[in-house]
């Protein structure tokens, strides 16, 4: 009888690093709907509905065919049946089936698509040691801040843009959607204390009035 070992793996404190991406269920946003604004995962996302933003996953993105994504799009896949209007910044494989169309500019280590695609979009391809360097900052997500004050945001986007071979004889005209803009972080102004006055003891002379 034998018997399957699994490894677990460890963050560097030595605490238990849960390895999402073996969850092969993705976050599935139906086509009954219409979403604005930032996602951040470690799950692989499927959308089918119409969509406005950015979407940062370290896993894999389905943009299905009745679906149009107007932003941006970070992944290590993405599966593109629909519409992009924005950038995808991808540290695996773009995969364009039929009818699919970006309208934009693609990052990717590797891009594949099938006949009867629409491209209005510039493709470049990263260096491999900045590839590999994306590929370590996506793996260590934190889920503890909001991706539009994340600089992780900022930090992805520029790795790609510095890195692409073709950027000298085919520039980066920076292409701008609502919600994908890096938000600063403000912290509220503090009211100042107001100081109690302690009571005073009463004199001999306030005891004679």
């Amino acid at each position: 009888m034998s018997s399957k070992k699994t490894h677990k793996k460890m963050n560097g404190d030595g605490s238990k690093k849960e390895n999402y991406r073996n969850d092969d269920s993705p976050i599935l946003i139906p086509k009954i709907s219409f979403v604005e604004g930032y996602i951040k995962s470690h799950k692989a996302i499927r959308i089918e509905c119409n969509f406005n933003g950015t979407i940062f996953t370290n896993n894999r993105v389905i943009v299905d065919s009745s679906s149009q994504i107007t932003g941006d799009i970070i992944c290590s896949e993405l599966l593109l049946e629909g519409t992009v209007v924005g950038n995808i910044f991808c540290v695996g494989r773009v995969s364009m089936n039929k009818g699919a169309r970006v309208i934009g500019k693609i990052y990717t280590a590797t891009f594949t698509n099938e006949q009867d695609t629409n491209l209005q979009c510039v493709i470049q391809i990263p260096k491999p040691e900045s590839i590999s360097e994306a590929k370590g900052i996506l793996e260590n997500l934190n889920m503890d801040t909001g991706l539009s004050v994340d600089p992780i945001l900022t930090q992805i986007r520029d790795l790609f843009y510095e890195s692409a071979y073709a950027r000298r004889t085919n520039p980066d005209k920076e292409i701008i959607n609502k919600f994908t803009e890096q938000q600063e972080i403000t912290e509220v102004p503090k009211k100042p204390a107001v100081k109690k006055e302690e009571p005073q003891a009463a004199t001999v002379d306030d005891v004679q009035k």
